[in-house]
């Protein structure tokens, strides 16, 4: 099996990129992408690593951006990792996000909650702090019992707490990507909430953006959902992708590989993204 929607601790994750080796290689999984959020910093880790035999690796990346007042996340695979536009925008998004999560610390503080940096950092200063750390420290505070209660409480859109990241639209997040040498993906369309005509249309709105798959296998979609997405794929001629969405102990119910137990994506599908990058 393959899991091409990975985190580590270079952005929301808490295995390091040579501790998701180990487990990789331990599952046995047959190609995998590392997906931090807004960041390449773990791509060279993992491939300083030293892959295990018979395992592929594709670069990947996730980016958060706008749409219908909303954030969506679209991935990016086959990225050119060194690309200086490509780090040059990521490290002007974390400045900007860096600026918001103070904020939000502010927040919490005038609360009377005891977030600090340093928590939200947990011994490394380089993590990309994301909604996941606040609710790591949420959760080992004794503030809330689970990381769902954590955003549904505090960190959710519409919560005291939650202050929106700084506006990047998703033709410009497409962009970053194409000229990076990468393919634009969009990442677990259902769980956005939007109506089925709304996800649909903004599938067809993104495609003229230069948007070209969809992560249809992913540990939140059920057969219904994936049945609709495969339908919509193909309608649309575009490329397919799944992983587990793998965050480690800030998401424990979610395994790397079968996702919370029955998420299963199939080989061809990095064959598909690997050809197509390579055609590139």
């Amino acid at each position: 099996m393959i899991d091409l929607h990975i985190h580590s601790t270079c952005s929301d994750g808490t295995f390091t990129p040579s501790e998701l080796i180990q487990k990789i290689a331990e599952i046995g999984l047959s190609g995998f992408s590392l997906t931090d959020h807004d960041t390449t910093q773990g791509i060279p880790k993992i491939l300083a690593s030293g892959l295990p035999d018979n395992t592929r690796f594709i670069p990947g990346i996730e980016i958060s951006c706008d749409a219908l007042h909303r954030e969506i996340h679209i991935l990016g695979y086959g990225i050119d990792w060194k690309n200086k536009k490509l780090n040059d925008t990521l490290n002007t998004l974390r400045e900007k996000r860096e600026i918001r999560n103070l904020e939000m610390i502010e927040r919490f503080q005038k609360g009377g909650y005891p977030i600090t940096l340093e928590k939200l950092q947990h011994h490394d200063p380089n993590t990309v702090i994301t909604r996941a750390h606040f609710a790591r420290v949420l959760v080992q505070e004794g503030i809330c019992g689970s990381t769902d209660q954590a955003f549904s409480k505090f960190l959710g859109e519409k919560c005291k707490y939650y202050i929106p990241k700084p506006f990047f639209s998703p033709e410009n997040c497409i962009k970053i990507i194409l000229d990076a040498g990468g393919i634009p993906i969009l990442a677990h369309p259902f769980l956005y909430k939007f109506s089925n005509s709304e996800l649909k249309q903004l599938i067809e709105d993104l495609k003229e953006k230069g948007l070209m798959g969809i992560e249809i296998y992913h540990s939140s979609h059920h057969t219904g959902q994936i049945m609709k997405l495969r339908q919509w794929q193909k309608e649309y001629n575009l490329l397919a992708t799944g992983g587990s969405d793998f965050h480690g102990l800030n998401k424990p119910d979610i395994k790397i590989g079968v996702g919370r137990g029955s998420l299963y994506v199939p080989d061809h599908l990095l064959d598909c993204l690997l050809e197509y990058s390579e055609k590139k």
